[in-house]
C-alpha cells in the first residue's frame, strides 16, 4: 500500500492499523516513519496482553488448587497429632 498524500485525517482515522503503519513508513517524513515504526512496537500488544491475562488465570486456579490440597494435608496432619498413641 502506497501513502496518499491527499488522505485527510477522516479517511486515516478509519484504516486499521497496518494500513497506518505501512503509510507511515512510506510518507517520506521523518516523524510520520518513527511514528508508524511506534505504532507496529505496539501491534502485537493486545493479543500478548490477552494471553498474559489467561496465563494469570489459570495459575490462580493453580494456587487456589495447591492451596485446598495444603488446607487438607494441614487438617490431615492435625487430626493424626490429636490421636491417641496406644
Amino acid at each position: 500500500m502506497t501513502y496518499d498524500p491527499n488522505a485527510d485525517r477522516t479517511y486515516w482515522r478509519h484504516c486499521d492499523d497496518r494500513r497506518l503503519i505501512e503509510a507511515a513508513r512510506e510518507s517520506g517524513h521523518e516523524l510520520a516513519i518513527a511514528l508508524g515504526e511506534r505504532l507496529d512496537d505496539f501491534a502485537g500488544m493486545d493479543d500478548a496482553l490477552a494471553d498474559a491475562q489467561a496465563e494469570c488465570i489459570e495459575l490462580q486456579g493453580r494456587c487456589d488448587a495447591l492451596r485446598r490440597e495444603l488446607e487438607e494435608l494441614h487438617d490431615a496432619l492435625a487430626a493424626d497429632a490429636e490421636e491417641p498413641r496406644a
